[in-house]
This record gives C-alpha cells, structure tokens and sequence, in this order.
C-alpha cells in the first residue's frame, strides 16, 4: 500500500513539472522513491550522467533524513566513492544491476580539508549507489542481500 502511495506522489511530481529539461528541475537531478525492506521511503535524487554524478552530495550542509541520492551508472561493474568536499556523514549503498544490496559502507565521515581522502571501494561489482543520511541502513536493518525497491519514470535502466 505504501508502494502504491509513494508511486501515486512520484506520478503527481512528474505531472506537475511537466516537460522541462531535467536541468530546469532542482539543480539538474530528476527525482524517484525508494522502498526498502522495512517499508521505510526515500524520495531519491537521481544522478544519472557524469556531471550529477560528479555533483553529488557535495558541498550539502544536511541530508533530510526521509531522502537519498541514487547513483545510476550504464553498466554493473566496482565502483569507487570518496567523501571529499561532503559536508555530512553517509551511507554508501552498493546495489547490482537488480537492486540488491551487494555491500554498505556504513556512516562515511566526511574528509578534513589537507588530510587524505580514502576511496570506499567494494570488492563486488554494482550498477546503482544509494545514499543516505549516515547510520541510517543500521538504523533499519538493510543488510547484503535485501532487494531495494525503486519507483521512477521513467524507469531505471
């Protein structure tokens, strides 16, 4: 039910913003829901090509705890995250091509200016990075395995 509440809020978003170009729309992400496991959603930021990947969470001075960004890449294969220039802690969700939880990096702190800033490199391969405020995947008991529910149109490739 809450599936369906979220997809109804998603399909009201889109009729509302109409046909303008993704960049007219928030600073240049479209928009998506994630349900999880533990029925908990997200409304998603969706970094979709090099320059929202790239933009990320940089530079935020909070990350609400009812949202996310989701990471979308054109193929399944180990993917590198840094911190640097983040202002919050994250959680970093590594996600296969079949939204399943492949790794967390749980609670990134973010890296102090003139110190090094480590790669979060998992060894499995993954197609989609979900983000989160920091302690939330604990918080909610995501674990490896479990099956992230994503809602958007136009779908995910």
């Amino acid at each position: 039910m809450r599936c369906l509440g979220a997809l109804a809020l998603l399909l009201l978003a889109a009729i509302q913003v109409g046909p303008r170009a993704a960049e007219e729309r928030d600073g240049g992400f479209s928009w998506a829901v994630a349900v999880w496991p533990s029925g908990r959603e997200f409304k998603l930021e969706v970094a979709d090509d090099p320059a929202s990947r790239w933009r990320g969470y940089r530079k935020r001075a909070r990350v609400p705890a009812d949202e996310g960004m989701l990471f979308v890449f054109p193929t399944e294969e180990p993917r590198a995250f840094e911190m640097k220039d983040c202002l919050v802690a994250l959680d970093m969700i590594f996600l296969d091509a079949k939204l399943r939880v492949v790794e967390i990096a749980h609670d990134q702190k973010p890296c102090r200016a003139g110190d090094p800033c480590p790669a979060v490199a998992p060894m499995r391969s993954a197609r989609y990075v979900l983000e989160v405020a920091g302690g939330i995947a604990r918080e909610e008991g995501l674990e490896p395995g479990d099956v992230v529910t994503i809602l958007s149109e136009p779908p995910l490739p």
